[in-house]
């Protein structure tokens, strides 16, 4: 029986290859392991997070015959260099290619040697590092041998892609730090700066206050970054590094917190010496920025807060430079809810 099933597999083989194989893998917290099932070997995909913006994938590959060997090469060899491999490689006649001239193509991913799986044999290649929400190409030329004595025949090439997208799930520790960082800027921007004559601290002093939690925030990613020994390169840094966008992006707007007897102060921000037109152009440019981003979602998180404070200047009722403006109406009235909607709804 054995050697039936020897003489199926060589014709074929003759007759025609197996069809290459391109095969989609995704890979997350909830869904960390994959198999992909061939006719001759499985390959068994799996993710072991890292960090938040990273993690390492291990490729297994099963050879499934009990008389073919399975090849992968670490680097590109020519006929001859392969006749000097131990075991010494020689290509089948039937082969593709000009004989002597032939090429043997390496696997993409680095390989300290050549991999040589025997019948039944399962071996993992060296991990994959895959950052978060991208593909990653992995290419394995797999070429199937017969023995012949003390060498290996090469009789065909399978070439396996697999596109292995990752979505990682955030870690506990990014998770606390974006909870602490929306929680403080939600405050900032509920309760404001508190102008009233009447209030415990000066206007300054509380700004002092918040810029003081702020910063504190920030020496906290900083030192996470740190920690990781992430550069300005690597993904982990460039997620942390988008809290602090966020924090710098807070807009600390003056209102009365309502609990003061006596006049209520007006309304007073950074942008209440511009003009509705100038506020129009600026939420023009964020609408641009966020638009034209590789990453909607993140680049519109970090601009809201400044669009936020730019339309509640312009429709504060208090606020002595837009009020009358704004009650009146008008085209830039009209233009600024029109970009500030076309924002939020990005």
């Amino acid at each position: 029986m054995k050697r039936i099933g020897i003489c199926v597999l060589l014709c074929l083989m003759v007759l025609g290859s197996w069809a290459d194989e391109q095969r989609k893998v995704t890979l997350s917290g909830d869904h960390n392991k994959e198999t992909i099932n061939l006719a001759f070997c499985n390959i068994f995909v799996s993710l072991n997070q890292t960090d938040d913006a990273s993690g390492d994938v291990t490729i297994e590959l099963e050879n499934l015959s009990e008389s073919m060997a399975l090849i992968l090469f670490d680097r590109s060899y020519t006929e001859k260099q392969a006749k000097k491999l131990s075991p010494k490689m020689t290509f089948d006649k039937k082969f593709g290619g000009t004989k002597g001239k032939r090429i043997i193509d390496a696997c993409s991913e680095q390989l300290s040697s050549v991999m040589n799986f025997r019948p039944s044999d399962k071996y993992a290649l060296p991990a994959v590092r895959v950052e978060n929400e991208a593909t990653k190409v992995v290419t394995l030329p797999v070429y199937i041998a017969k023995y012949k004595g003390k060498k290996l025949i090469l009789m065909e090439k399978q070439i396996i892609q697999l596109d292995i997208e990752t979505e990682l799930k955030p870690s506990a520790e990014y998770v606390q730090m974006n909870t602490q960082c929306e929680q403080l800027i939600r405050e900032i921007e509920r309760t404001g700066l508190c102008p009233n004559k009447s209030h415990r601290t000066s206007v300054d002093k509380q700004r002092e206050a918040y810029q003081k939690r702020i910063d504190d925030l920030k020496a906290k990613i900083d030192g996470i970054i740190s920690s990781h020994g992430w550069s300005d390169n690597d993904a982990g840094f460039r997620r942390y590094n988008e809290l602090k966008s966020k924090l710098d992006g807070v807009e600390m707007t003056e209102k009365d917190c309502g609990r003061h007897k006596g006049p209520v102060a007006g309304h007073k921000c950074s942008y209440c010496g511009l003009s509705l037109q100038q506020i129009y152009h600026k939420l023009d440019d964020l609408y641009k920025k966020v638009y034209s981003s590789s990453n909607r979602k993140s680049a519109k998180t970090g601009v809201m807060s400044q669009v936020n404070a730019l339309y509640n200047c312009c429709t504060d009722s208090r606020c002595a430079k837009h009020a009358a403006q704004w009650k009146k109406g008008g085209d830039y009235k009209n233009k600024i809810v029109e970009r500030y909607n076309r924002i939020n709804s990005l």
